[in-house]
């Protein structure tokens, strides 16, 4: 009986040195940017460089353009959303809850030729692993741009409309409170999504 017992001991205790051998293998990546592919989009890990491939996630808008964009690698028709560099995402909470994934913003002057009263559209999420995750708290948003803002500009959320999607422009259109100061507009938001400024002849 007792060697039976020390034999299942032994046991026990060589599948839990080759469990925690396995467990410390592995590590939390540190993905690169997230780039185009032909199956979505793509990135690698700066420390063992492994590759991931992730499906795209697209916001559209069936109002101005056609053309959907991926909110982790930016694609659309004409090209690439470019990530925004010190964009901020800061919970208005007290106690923040605790939020997965990493906030990315990315977005483009006048990216659409056939809405010339579109002077910016960008994205905002947050990604993990190639993939949006759940936006924990309402937040208060900061993104430097690259553009210049009349006073009287009009910042919108872009938010599918419930319902048919066969209807042409399934789509609705939220105005959103923002301030545009020192270059960097900053609004509030819990919604990962395409935001549009529009510039006056459009509202």
């Amino acid at each position: 009986m007792k060697k039976r017992l020390a034999f299942f001991l032994m046991i026990a205790l060589l599948c839990a040195a080759v469990f925690s051998r396995a467990e410390s293998s592995q590590h939390e990546h540190i993905w690169g940017e997230w780039l185009p592919t032909a199956e979505g989009h793509a990135a690698t890990c700066a420390e063992d460089g492994e590759t991931l491939t992730a499906r795209h996630y697209n916001f559209s808008t069936g109002t101005v353009s056609q053309s959907a964009v991926c909110a982790i690698c930016g694609q659309y028709k004409n090209g690439v959303f470019p990530l925004i560099a010190g964009a901020q995402a800061q919970s208005q909470k007290e106690k923040p809850s605790s939020q997965r994934g990493s906030f990315m913003a990315r977005g483009m002057k006048a990216p659409y030729e056939n809405a010339p009263n579109v002077l910016y559209a960008f994205t905002v999420a947050y990604v993990q692993n190639g993939t949006l995750v759940t936006w924990k708290d309402i937040s208060t948003v900061t993104l430097p741009l690259d553009a210049q803002l009349p006073e009287d500009y009009q910042l919108i959320r872009i938010t599918p409309a419930a319902g048919d999607d066969s209807v042409q422009n399934p789509e609705q259109q939220i105005e959103m409170e923002s301030t545009w100061a020192e270059g960097a507009l900053t609004f509030v938001t819990k919604s990962p999504a395409l935001y549009l400024i529009l510039s006056k002849e459009s509202f």
